[in-house]
């Protein structure tokens, strides 16, 4: 990921869409659970990206990067709803603030879990990440095997190989692979 942040550094527009299309989903829903407005959560996203394309000589690292992207999305979050309480004269105490920062903490590890996983899923050949895919929709080999065309004996074989591929690439991650909501892997 450093190598990608690096490029960025020097101007490379095709790191700058790949971190651009892994985080904004991502920072579009760490918004969401601020604001709970879907199309101000996607225009904060778009502007903090932006501005971190902007600001990008300023980032050596990833984490400097995340810890930027995160942030500058909560401040501008903040601010929305600091515009939206004096429009709406409403208030929210310290104590409501503060478990609800707890929340969003949460929903950040849980986010960036899941980029972690996907990521690992589509480096797979095609034909693994497809079975895995399926197999996360919670269809049994022989669904699998009549939906892609192929022996029932092969589907097992290439989801133990891809299950022993994503073992080694997730390490001590791999058990979040069965514990992710389906919805994440489109086939």
């Amino acid at each position: 990921m450093n190598t990608i942040i690096e490029n960025i550094r020097n101007d490379n527009r095709n790191s700058f869409k790949q971190l651009f299309k892994d985080y904004y989903p991502i920072l579009c829903i760490f918004a969401n659970k601020y604001i709970l407005d879907e199309e101000a959560s996607k225009d904060i996203a778009q502007e903090v990206l932006l501005t971190y394309w902007e600001r990008r000589k300023d980032f050596a690292d990833i984490y400097k990067v995340k810890g930027f992207l995160y942030t500058a999305t909560r401040n501008r979050c903040l601010n929305y709803l600091k515009h939206e309480q004096i429009a709406n004269e409403e208030s929210y105490t310290p104590e409501s603030f503060l478990e609800f920062e707890n929340k969003i903490e949460d929903e950040i590890i849980r986010q960036e879990t899941y980029l972690l996983v996907r990521k690992a899923v589509e480096e797979l050949p095609n034909q693994m990440k497809r079975i895995v895919k399926l197999s996360m929709c919670g269809k049994k080999n022989s669904e699998i095997a009549a939906e892609l065309s192929i022996a029932e004996g092969t589907v097992h074989a290439l989801k133990k190989a891809a299950y022993k591929k994503l073992r080694k690439k997730l390490k001590e991650h791999f058990y979040l692979l069965f514990l992710l909501p389906a919805s994440l892997f489109t086939v």
